[in-house]
């Protein structure tokens, strides 16, 4: 060794503020992305987009051919007012029937109590007629009788027997006219009158049990009354089902937001499914970054931490929007975390699929002692500064604290205004000689 000893290059430490960082490389997508299924099926007239052209919310993307949807509409309008006419139709009729049914019901039991009452009235007439008859021509028989045994007891041609022949004459004549007295043709009368309105009974009595009859065999049952609504029901949810389709085809597809078209399978003329995938949307005013963090650096990260975003060659503000919670490997088997960053600042120059330069702010510190990224060395003791102390080197543990690209943060082991080696053209033992070049001075409140 020369007198000289170890010729070093040094820095003095200071103080400053720190801001550590990872640098990392993204691929730019949108936080949004639509498939678009067809809404209905049907033949498509007209495909307005093509995939990578960009679009305005609310602009047509696909029209459909319009006539085969009128075409059904209009089928579905007729049946629907077939079904309903029909429908008002067979309950009216029903109606009109149950009013029948029910008249019909009220009035045989009113008519089989008239009939009942008046019958039993009859009896009655019939019973007093036959007992006037019977006691009338017993109480005449019986003065024949009397009368017949006095004239036998007469002298014929006496006065007296005279008289008595003339009232068996009499009695005779009243036996045949019984028929004829007041008392038996007032009770033929009534008899006459009852028959008569039992027979008007009887035959409103015959109207009603057909009319009943009738009635009953049309009213419909519970069985006709739910398959008469359920086709009821069909009807109206073909006809709402046919609606539907027309509206969703006249409305055709729009874009739902300001974005690009990734992917685009319509073609104009085709007929499609309901449900088939037509078109990819993508929206570009929710841009994100997405990118790969290491384990060493996953552990800086965190949700809301500031980003500084570059694409092609214009900065963006963004900032942490997820960590996946599962780690995968990439095309070297190392474990990696799936990170995205959302854009907070897009616009329309930001083009889908590109690579982002990204700058992820993470520890800070302020006002602390530093020292260039260099000067720091290690063994299996830990961390150490080579410094030179009255010309001589010694050699110092230290706490290391964030670290930048230039600079390490130190919390223990050195002093401010110390004198650290940077370099040295030598191997570097403690209490060496020291030739120092002169040092390099750490600006103030440098950031990093």
């Amino acid at each position: 060794m020369s007198e000289m000893g170890a010729i070093v290059s040094t820095a003095t430490v200071t103080r400053g503020d720190l801001q550590e960082h990872i640098s990392a490389g993204g691929v730019v997508g949108s936080e949004e992305v639509l498939v678009v299924f067809a809404p209905v099926g049907g033949k498509i007239e007209a495909v307005n987009v093509t995939t990578g052209d960009a679009v305005k919310a609310g602009s047509s993307l696909i029209t459909y051919d319009m006539s085969g949807f009128e075409t059904a509409l209009k089928q579905a309008t007729l049946q629907l007012e077939k079904s309903n006419a029909g429908f008002d139709n067979v309950f009216q009729q029903d109606r009109e029937n149950n009013a029948k049914l029910n008249e019909a019901t009220v009035n045989l039991e009113v008519l089989n109590q008239q009939i009942k009452d008046n019958k039993a009235y009859l009896e009655n007439l019939q019973n007093a007629l036959a007992k006037y008859q019977r006691d009338t021509s017993s109480s005449l028989a019986q003065e024949a009788l009397n009368l017949q045994a006095q004239l036998n007891s007469l002298v014929i041609g006496s006065e007296e027997y005279n008289q008595v022949s003339a009232a068996l004459a009499r009695n005779s004549y009243e036996q045949q006219s019984v028929g004829s007295h007041e008392e038996v043709l007032d009770l033929q009368e009534k008899i006459a009158d009852v028959q008569e309105l039992i027979a008007g009974y009887e035959e409103y009595k015959a109207r009603m049990e057909s009319q009943r009859n009738s009635s009953e065999a049309t009213v419909l049952n519970s069985y006709d009354k739910t398959q008469y609504d359920v086709d009821s029901q069909l009807a109206l949810m073909s006809y709402q089902a046919a609606e539907a389709d027309y509206n969703d085809a006249v409305k055709g597809i729009t874009a739902e937001f300001n974005g690009i078209i990734t992917a685009c399978s319509a073609v104009p003329g085709s007929t499609v499914s309901e449900g088939m995938q037509l078109i990819t949307l993508e929206n570009t005013e929710k841009i994100k970054v997405t990118f790969q963090a290491s384990k060493y650096d996953i552990e800086k990260l965190s949700l809301g931490q500031k980003v500084e975003v570059t694409i092609s060659g214009r900065v963006y503000e963004g900032e942490i929007s997820k960590i996946n919670g599962m780690a995968t490997r990439n095309e070297t088997n190392t474990p990696v975390v799936g990170v995205e960053v959302h854009i907070l600042n897009p616009n329309e120059e930001i083009i889908l699929g590109l690579d982002a330069k990204l700058t992820i702010y993470t520890n800070k510190s302020e006002n602390v002692l530093m020292v260039p990224v260099e000067a720091v060395n290690g063994d299996k003791d830990g961390d150490f500064l080579y410094v030179v102390e009255n010309g001589f080197i010694a050699k110092k543990p230290v706490v290391c604290g964030i670290t930048t690209d230039s600079y390490i943060e130190i919390k223990e082991g050195i002093d401010e205004n110390a004198e650290v080696v940077l370099n040295a053209y030598t191997t570097l033992e403690e209490g060496m000689a020291a030739t120092v070049i002169p040092p390099i001075d750490i600006p103030q409140n440098l950031v990093q």
